[in-house]
C-alpha cells in the first residue's frame, strides 16, 4: 500500500495521513485474509483440505461470513474507519493479498502430505511380527 502511494524510507507520515490509514488497513485485511485461510487449514492436522467438506462446520462457515462482513464494514464505511482509523483500500491491495493466502494454503497442504506419507512408513516398520 506504501509503495502504490509512493511512499519511500524517508518520508514520515502521520497517523492521520490517508495513506497511513490506508496501509495500516491493508495490514488488518491481510491478517484477516491470513486468518480465514487458516480456520480452514486447520480443520485437520492431517488431512487435506480438499477431502474436507468447506460447509460441514456451519458454525465456522458463519463466522467466516461474519468476519468478512466485519472486514468490510471496518474498510469501507465512514463509521469503521472513524472507530477504528482506517481507511478504503483498493481492488488492487486484495489482490495483492491472494498469491499470499494461495502459498499459505499450498504450504500447508505440503506438511500435510509429508505427515501422511511419513506417518504411514512408520506405521510400516513399527508392524509388530506375528
Amino acid at each position: 500500500m506504501l509503495h502504490l502511494g509512493g511512499w519511500h524510507g524517508d518520508l514520515e507520515l502521520s497517523r492521520h495521513d490517508p495513506l497511513y490509514l490506508q496501509a495500516t488497513t491493508a495490514c488488518l485485511s491481510g491478517i484477516i485474509v491470513s486468518q480465514i485461510v487458516n480456520v480452514f487449514i486447520c480443520r485437520s492436522s492431517w488431512s487435506s483440505v480438499v477431502k474436507l467438506n468447506p460447509l460441514g462446520n456451519r458454525l465456522l462457515v458463519f463466522g467466516v461470513i461474519v468476519e468478512i462482513g466485519l472486514i468490510l464494514l471496518i474498510d469501507y464505511t465512514p463509521v469503521g474507519n472513524l472507530i477504528l482509523g482506517t481507511a478504503p483500500i483498493p481492488l488492487t491491495v486484495w489482490l495483492f493479498m491472494i498469491p499470499f493466502a494461495i502459498a499459505m494454503l499450498a504450504l500447508e497442504e505440503f506438511r500435510k502430505l509429508l505427515v501422511r506419507r511419513f506417518s504411514a512408513a512408520a506405521r510400516r516398520r513399527t508392524k509388530p511380527c506375528t
